[in-house]
């Protein structure tokens, strides 16, 4: 765990034994998720601890990451808190990007500690946002461009400024815009798991993986996601998704599904954020009662 650091929120009088971890989208680091410190007031009641975890791709530093090595490093900080906590429950939480990161802890190959649950909030697709983003011109360059370097074994290699820093915030290697940007016609990069446009067995090797592992998981899909093109049918998106995941076996949350009114980090205050608020803490509170209380059909 060296070099690696986690922010707890605490609670006055309270001393939680089980944890939720928190990892962010691109750009995101710290405190910089609008709705942090209100999910940390509604999670105490029920003995559980807010944690922000800052894993290496934080802030800027996700161009020179991958979800692989973020996947690697919540490992160990799953291990952490479940020594420092013994008997404590553990969920993982992400929010844009992050959600990839916990998808891919429950789904990737490898072994690491196992959790309790699982929460996707804004589990869009980085491909779809980026061609909403670029002009089909230069989205088709900057591709050639990575495939090109990366076949000349200089994948790790920084690619020029105007491909992604003006746009995306950070300096960004040939190997991670091949990842998100996940050119076609395969659509193989290793972040894109949240597109519109993937098959069901795609689903099924992920969702579905992670439906035989054993962790409970809730979707929370925001309705007005400025990150979604218009075109995308959201409720059949994420009904696909769980159906993937229900058929596997998996425990799917009962408030997963759309959150009316939502934007891409909840930034709304009042009905918007207590919907979202009460979904979590039901979800969370729901991994003590067994698998019958949290079950649901997908749609």
């Amino acid at each position: 765990t060296s070099h690696l650091v986690a922010f707890e929120h605490t609670q006055d009088g309270l001393a939680p034994n089980n944890s939720l971890l928190f990892v962010g989208g691109l750009n995101e680091g710290f405190l910089t998720i609008p709705y942090a410190q209100d999910l940390a007031a509604a999670l105490a009641p029920y003995n559980y601890s807010l944690i922000e975890v800052l894993l290496s791709s934080a802030f800027s530093g996700w161009g020179h990451s991958s979800i692989s090595q973020d996947v690697e490093e919540l490992g160990k900080c799953v291990e952490y808190f479940q020594s420092l906590r013994p008997g404590g429950k553990v969920v993982l939480m992400g929010n844009s990007t992050g959600c990839q990161d916990v998808l891919g802890y429950l789904s990737f190959e490898g072994s690491r500690p196992k959790v309790d649950g699982g929460i996707l909030q804004a589990p869009v697709s980085d491909r779809e946002a980026i061609e909403m983003i670029y002009p089909a011109e230069d989205y088709q360059r900057y591709n050639e461009m990575a495939q090109q370097w990366v076949k000349d074994g200089k994948g790790d290699h920084v690619l020029p400024n105007d491909v992604s820093l003006s746009i995306l915030g950070a300096r960004v290697t040939a190997n991670r815009w091949l990842s998100l940007a996940s050119p076609g016609p395969d659509h193989a990069g290793e972040d894109d798991l949240f597109s519109s446009d993937l098959g069901y067995g795609r689903f099924q090797s992920t969702f579905g993986v992670a439906g035989k592992r054993g962790a409970a998981l809730m979707i929370l899909y925001s309705a007005n996601d400025s990150f979604v093109p218009k075109s995308v049918d959201k409720h059949a998106l994420v009904a696909r998704m769980e159906r993937a995941f229900v058929d596997a076996g998996g425990q799917l949350g009962k408030g997963s599904g759309i959150l009316p009114g939502a934007s891409h980090t909840i930034r709304e205050v009042g009905e918007v954020r207590d919907d979202f608020l009460e979904r979590v803490r039901n979800f969370v509170q729901s991994l003590d009662k067994g698998p019958q209380n949290r079950i649901e059909n997908a749609r």
